[in-house]
């Protein structure tokens, strides 16, 4: 009885110990932690892009989303998603609220 409790003991260790290293291994968000070089202090990197995606895609969204999604995308020469971005922004909002940039940008697409 005893060899079969410490059999089952051994064998949850081990299991648990290979999920933790599974789940290290996967990317779950957008968003990475690395160390400042300067100040020895863990830092946030996160993806604007995707986090903006998400929640567009939630049904949350603002001016300031849509332009700097169709920003991005155009400067990363992703000429129809930045299309995409930037047709949601024109039916959404009026172009009195929409910046310079934004409308001149969507004009050359």
């Amino acid at each position: 009885m005893k060899k079969i409790i410490v059999h089952s003991k051994i064998i949850k260790l081990l299991f648990f110990a290979l999920i933790f290293i599974l789940s290290a291994t996967f990317k779950i968000h957008s968003q990475t932690v690395v160390y400042d070089s300067i100040s020895k202090q863990k830092v946030a990197l996160i993806d604007v892009r995707k986090t903006y995606e998400r929640v567009i895609n939630k049904g949350y969204a603002s001016i300031e989303m849509f332009e700097y999604l169709g920003n991005y995308y155009y400067k990363d020469k992703d000429f129809q998603k930045s299309k995409l971005y930037f047709d949601m922004l024109f039916k959404k909002y009026k172009v009195s609220q929409i910046s310079q940039n934004s409308i001149e940008l969507y004009k050359t697409l």
